[in-house]
């Protein structure tokens, strides 16, 4: 009876350790507005400064936001107080949204933060100093996760998925690329111009509903190997399922739709999931 009880305990114990996935689980949803990052010679050129002082932590550890503001400048416009966030970096950044890009007048490429080699120069102005640099960009959204996270979605870094951002115009961005690494904090970043189009608030969520293979990279900090989330059957918000969201579902590569109980699909959305090879369930 002594032996069962121990094996008994010890198949419990394991069960405890086991973590399975959780696709389901709600991420929350950031607004990144347009910022600066510095080098250590622009922030003393600038401001005479040899490091930024924090002025308050925001969600990503070791980041945070300085009392420092500049002026960008570009041959169209002007954006005035922008924020400047430490700590410094190895070359200055400019993260902008599209509509700050045209505001400005520069043709700024969509990259992930760091990526520099085609960034487009802008003038950087703090009191009567001023420098241009080409380090304009247009900051790709992303999700930022630690390993354990990671693990727990099913995904990998440098893995590209679609999330489903849960505002008051709920919306599904694609092409969303995973960032993993032991000093982040569980978040999504999408700039004004996205969170916008997502009517994404203050504690706004995601979902994530669709994954894509793994980029060939993988950091040293990622997990060796985890599974790609493959979800059965999504689920789509509100009352009338429209021919429109049967696309957009498509488009994400769902290959299943779980109609609700209370929820209305038209025949031509019907239609159009058939001839999309999407499969309709109905929730009793």
């Amino acid at each position: 009876m002594d032996q069962i009880e121990a094996i008994v305990r010890e198949v419990v114990a394991r069960l405890a350790k086991e973590k399975k996935p959780c696709p389901d689980r709600l991420i929350p949803a950031e607004m990144s507005a347009r910022h600066v990052h510095l080098s250590k010679e622009d922030l003393k050129t600038l401001f005479g400064l040899d490091q930024l002082e924090c002025a308050r932590e925001i969600s990503q550890p070791g980041q945070y936001l300085s009392n420092c503001r500049v002026r960008l400048i570009g041959p169209k416009g002007i954006l005035d107080n922008v924020a400047v966030l430490g700590p410094t970096r190895g070359a200055t950044q400019v993260e902008i949204s599209a509509t700050d890009a045209r505001t400005l007048g520069i043709s700024a490429p969509v990259r992930l933060s760091g990526e520099l080699a085609d960034a487009a120069a802008v003038t950087i102005q703090a009191g009567s100093v001023v420098i241009t640099r080409k380090a304009a960009i247009v900051a790709k959204r992303h999700l930022h996760m630690t390993p354990e996270d990671a693990a727990a979605f099913g995904v990998q870094h440098g893995q590209s998925v679609c999330v489903r951002v849960l505002g008051s115009r709920p919306l599904i961005l694609e092409d969303v690329p995973v960032r993993v690494s032991k000093q982040s904090a569980l978040a999504l970043h999408m700039d004004t111009d996205e969170a916008n189009a997502a009517g994404a608030g203050k504690d706004c969520t995601c979902q994530i509903v669709s994954c894509s293979a793994p980029a060939a990279c993988a950091p040293c900090d990622a997990p060796a190997s985890a599974p790609v989330l493959q979800p059965e059957c999504q689920t789509l918000p509100g009352k009338l399922i429209t021919e429109q969201d049967i696309k957009k579902l498509c488009k994400s590569g769902a290959k299943s739709l779980c109609v609700a109980k209370g929820q209305i699909i038209t025949p031509l959305a019907r239609d159009t999931a058939k001839s999309l090879g999407l499969n309709l369930t109905y929730g009793g």
